[in-house]
């Protein structure tokens, strides 16, 4: 996807915490197929590891791509989501510099755009980030122990 006389923009790598924990923990935790924000058809993500995300695509109309797995490199997930969240916005040609192509910022997109706290504008197609705001605290009563932190997005 991403050509290596390209640079990336950025440095996060997919090997950094936050990012395992914001991204790829949510993404495994999908169980259902997704439709993709732009085209056609659905994917179901199979696997999300340090180093790629892998989906199973099914077209829907018999001009796209036969069904099968496609790979994403973390790498540039990775990139892509440290530009969205450092930004705030990420067009499509931003994607397309970082994937090498339209192609593959399709799926970075497609990605990207379950996460929570990221919506998809249309017109110009982009990727928006609104950190989510973190739930209240539990109203704890006298004596209850206080319950372990966990992130919130």
């Amino acid at each position: 996807m991403h050509e290596p006389d390209q640079p990336l923009t950025g440095s996060l790598t997919a090997s950094d915490e936050a990012f395992e924990q914001r991204v790829l923990r949510y993404l495994r935790s999908l169980a259902d197929p997704c439709a993709p924000p732009v085209g056609a058809g659905s994917f179901l993500l199979l696997y999300a590891s340090a180093d790629e995300v892998v989906v199973w695509f099914e077209p829907s109309a018999e001009h796209q791509r036969p069904p099968g797995e496609v790979l994403i490199p973390c790498a540039l997930l990775a990139n892509a989501w440290e530009t969205l969240t450092n930004t705030g916005l990420l067009d499509l040609p931003a994607l397309q510099f970082i994937a090498g192509g339209m192609a593959g910022a399709h799926w970075l997109l497609a990605l990207l755009a379950l996460l929570p706290g990221v919506r998809v504008s249309p017109e110009p197609l982009a990727l928006i980030w609104e950190a989510p705001t973190p739930s209240p605290s539990p109203v704890r009563g006298r004596g209850e122990p206080e319950s372990g932190g966990h992130d919130c997005w």
